[in-house]
């Protein structure tokens, strides 16, 4: 089978490290890949190196570049795939626009909330959680075209360890530095959990327009060489290794992949109460803290650090929970069968 992946975003976020992975899962699996993304995408590379995947790059002006739409019919044309595989809205856009011309079912992932008028010539849409499917039925989309099915990760599930005993616990956190990630809210948690008494060392990975605000605040005496930036990570697994117990602050996350990514190296756990993380896992496999709250993240960091066994008995569940419903091998058979469904 031949399937179109149109990803049109030029950074690396949760979505677009979902377009990566599926294309090169199903590419393993023996599928023909074309992958149409943007000529800046970041990640190219990884997708270039499987033999199954064709990668076409396009300057992508604008949602309604008519340029970039007729270019990306014709590449489409020319691969005829069985199925167009959309992410995100100018890849809905685009991709859609593209199967109404070619008589190709679309099906997009519903990576985010955003204005439906980008997905009209889509044929089936899914969902990664509950709230998702919610938010399209509340939009007028039959019920019908509307399979959920939650995210993977590709990373190979690392048995958990218990916390250490001779040093300070690492916590980690890792994610693109902007506002809604929370990782102000995290750095003053974690302030909050050194003057109560604890020790301690918080290691953050990712970059973006807040990282010069947030290396300001972590310039509080109090927080003296206690907080690492690690700067852009390629290597998840190995950076997510470095650390004892993953945070996740986030003000808002419609999934988080990197949950998934957190379950899967065997970490334990604390994650604010958003749409996705409460829909991945529970009071058996994670640690929770209200949205915003740094009081709450800074109790949940005690909980991990006073409370061992139940610490470990958190991330052995979670790694459990990875391994049975959001590895690769759990989720790839779901998306090959709306695959099946869609080409008749």
């Amino acid at each position: 089978m031949k399937i179109t992946q149109v990803m049109l975003a030029k950074g690396f976020g949760g979505a677009e490290r979902h377009f990566v992975d599926l294309s090169l899962s199903l590419a393993e699996k023996g599928y023909r890949i074309q992958a149409i993304c943007h000529q800046a995408f970041s990640h190219q590379s990884a997708l270039r190196a499987h033999p199954n995947i064709a990668v076409t790059r396009f300057n992508v002006l604008a949602a309604w570049d008519p340029l970039a739409r007729y270019r990306i019919r014709q590449a489409i044309a020319g691969f005829g795939p069985d199925v167009i595989h959309a992410h995100l809205a100018r890849g809905a856009l685009m991709g859609g626009a593209a199967a109404r011309a070619l008589g190709i079912p679309a099906v997009v992932n519903l990576h985010n909330y955003i204005d439906l008028k980008y997905y009209a010539n889509i044929s089936a849409f899914i969902a990664a959680t509950e709230d998702q499917k919610n938010y399209l039925l509340a939009h007028g989309i039959n019920t019908q075209k509307i399979t959920v099915m939650p995210h993977f990760s590709r990373l190979a599930a690392t048995t958990p360890s218990p916390l250490p005993e001779d040093r300070p616990v690492r916590f980690i956190a890792l994610g693109r530095m902007v506002k809604k990630k929370g990782f102000d809210v995290l750095i003053e948690a974690f302030r909050e959990f050194l003057t109560s008494g604890h020790d301690g060392r918080l290691i953050i990975g990712g970059d973006g327009p807040e990282r010069i605000r947030l290396q300001a605040l972590a310039a509080h005496p109090a927080l003296a060489k206690k907080i690492e930036f690690a700067g852009w990570v390629d290597d998840i697994a190995g950076f997510l290794s470095r650390g004892d117990v993953f945070v996740l602050p986030s003000l808002d996350e419609p999934f988080g992949i990197v949950v998934l990514e957190a379950m899967a190296s065997g970490r334990p756990i604390i994650t604010t109460r958003t749409q996705g993380p409460i829909t991945i896992l529970n009071d058996r496999t994670a640690c929770f803290a209200d949205i915003g709250d740094a009081a709450a993240i800074t109790q949940a960091m005690q909980t991990m650090v006073q409370d061992k066994p139940g610490t470990m008995r958190r991330a052995e569940a979670a790694s459990l929970l990875y391994q049975s419903t959001y590895c690769a091998d759990a989720v790839v058979p779901q998306v090959e069968a709306i695959y099946r469904q869609l080409a008749g």
